[in-house]
């Protein structure tokens, strides 16, 4: 048999190998994520219906209708979640109150922010204060707490013999700001703009995952380290940093890599029912006899199964191993699973990988079984 099964997991442990990268031609992938793709199906749709439809056609049994209860694509939350149990949600004039802390930090008079100028927080404040300050997007608002705080502790010191009160009102407000500071780092990494178009979800996989982004796998190593320094208040960094390895994420790679796994998912479901639905009626062939319809099997199985859509699936599991542990280590480092909401996204988007790569390895095995009974399996006749 010149082609063989391979069995999907050694397609799962496989990660060290290099994918091919379209340099410019990357942008394609950018195309996908705003919804610009060719109204032709995507070479992955084409193999998936080709093999699932073939495989009913050859063991002359109809495909399953659509399934209500097929596993769904996860969807991220795209906000802050209500603050935790015991924390008293803030009314809408506290809110106001405290947007108005923020713009102009503890409420500070013109006397009591004059005796600032000593210490490195009076300009960092008149940063903040300034008109695009009032404007500043969740990074900016998150790196001035960050250099706040840390200007603070300098300032309470140097200032606590001659103007105790402002010290301590300067103490307070850095406090409130570092109780905070976990929710402005999920505020501003998980639930931007870019993480939410990261995750959107696809149509269509387009040349997903023979097309890549190449710069995703730097982004997520400068915002994972970039989150732990901010965490520690060790981040040295500016906004604009975070901003460019945020921007990488508006690919929407995630939605695709999810997209494909449903696709697995949902295709291996109906490719097992139909051989669990021909094997209910009669084997393939008996007396290890082979037969036509057993050759025209395994001639569908070599060409689109092991020929096709084998590889794509591999250059889809790859590029999973290559991006999730990154994606994982972030949401780790931010505290993502505090959101009750993040972590059900989190668990669903484990089942839906897992069921796929799953039904992959169990729809592999029926094929050898089927096979073996016409000695048409690897490695037999």
């Amino acid at each position: 048999m010149p082609a063989s099964l391979h069995h999907p997991s050694h397609q799962i442990s496989a990660c060290g190998h290099s994918i091919w990268r379209l340099g410019c031609k990357g942008l394609a992938i950018l195309f996908v994520g705003l919804g610009l793709t060719a109204c032709s199906p995507s070479p992955w749709d084409q193999a998936q219906t080709r093999y699932t439809e073939g495989l009913a056609r050859t063991l002359d049994v109809p495909l399953p209708s659509g399934n209500s209860s097929a596993i769904k694509a996860p969807v991220p939350p795209q906000s802050v979640s209500e603050p935790a149990a015991g924390r008293t949600s803030p009314q809408p004039d506290q809110q106001e109150t405290r947007a108005a802390a923020t713009n102009n930090p503890a409420s500070l008079n013109l006397l009591d922010y004059l005796r600032t100028t000593p210490c490195a927080l009076h300009s960092l404040i008149s940063e903040h204060n300034s008109s695009l300050g009032k404007l500043s997007s969740a990074t900016t608002r998150l790196v001035y707490d960050v250099n706040f705080i840390n200007a603070s502790d300098r300032c309470v010191t140097r200032l606590s013999a001659s103007h105790p009160e402002l010290a301590g009102q300067l103490q307070r407000e850095a406090d409130r700001k570092r109780a905070q500071l976990p929710d402005q780092l999920r505020a501003a990494l998980l639930y931007g703009p870019e993480f939410t178009q990261f995750w959107r979800a696809q149509s269509s996989l387009g040349q997903y995952p023979e097309t890549l982004q190449s710069d995703l796998e730097p982004a997520l190593k400068a915002l994972l380290y970039d989150a732990t320094a901010i965490s520690t208040l060790a981040f040295t960094g500016t906004a604009s940093d975070l901003d460019l390895a945020l921007a990488a994420l508006r690919s929407a790679e995630g939605g695709l890599l999810l997209k494909g796994w449903l696709d697995v998912a949902h295709q291996m479901q109906a490719a097992n029912a139909v051989i669990d639905t021909f094997l209910a009626k009669r084997p393939l062939c008996y007396n290890n006899q082979s037969n036509p319809r057993a050759l025209r099997l395994k001639a569908l199985v070599e060409n689109v199964y092991v020929g096709q859509l084998q590889p794509m699936t591999a250059a889809l599991n790859r590029r999973t191993h290559a991006l999730l542990p990154l994606i994982e280590a972030l949401e780790r480092a931010v505290g993502a699973r505090q959101d009750p909401r993040y972590a059900a996204f989190t668990s669903v988007r484990t089942d839906v990988i897992g069921t796929a790569r799953a039904r992959l390895v169990s729809h592999t095995e029926r094929l050898q079984d089927l096979l073996a009974q016409c000695q048409l399996a690897p490695g037999q006749g």
